[in-house]
């Protein structure tokens, strides 16, 4: 058997377990997560407010019942920080709830409940209906 094929089946001898074992693990965390609410968190790297608003997004999300995610806008960007994150997109996703809601204005940092709700992303009790 040629060197270079002896090392290729050795490199996926040895790969092999832990592709096993990250597969346990994917399938048990997906079994045992369940969220009772989505919360959309619309933020910028640009915004002020913003970094709050992101503990209190990863705070909910530690807590394991709510799902969250976090939308970087690009309206922001015009100021002269460009947020590294920002999608077009996730601000046009934004717009979408705000019309959806009756809101003339869209702002940061926002966070959408379940698609049907939003309130100041950074404070902590507008959240608090989030689970349950």
């Amino acid at each position: 058997m040629p060197i270079a094929m002896k090392n290729h089946m050795l490199a996926i001898i040895a790969i092999a377990p832990l592709v096993g074992l990250w597969s346990a693990f994917t399938a048990q965390a997906a079994e045992v997560r369940q969220a009772e609410a989505v919360v959309e968190l619309f933020t910028s790297q640009g915004c002020s407010s913003c970094p709050a608003a992101d503990k209190v997004l990863a705070k909910l999300g530690s807590e394991g019942k709510v799902l969250t995610l976090a939308w970087h806008v690009d309206y922001w960007d015009y100021l002269g920080w460009k947020d590294t994150f920002a999608l077009n997109s996730n601000t046009e996703r934004q717009k979408g709830y705000a019309v959806s809601f009756g809101e003339r204005q869209i702002y940061t940092p926002q966070a959408v409940i379940n698609g049907r709700m939003h309130v100041v992303g950074s404070q902590r009790g507008g959240c608090a209906q989030c689970s349950g």
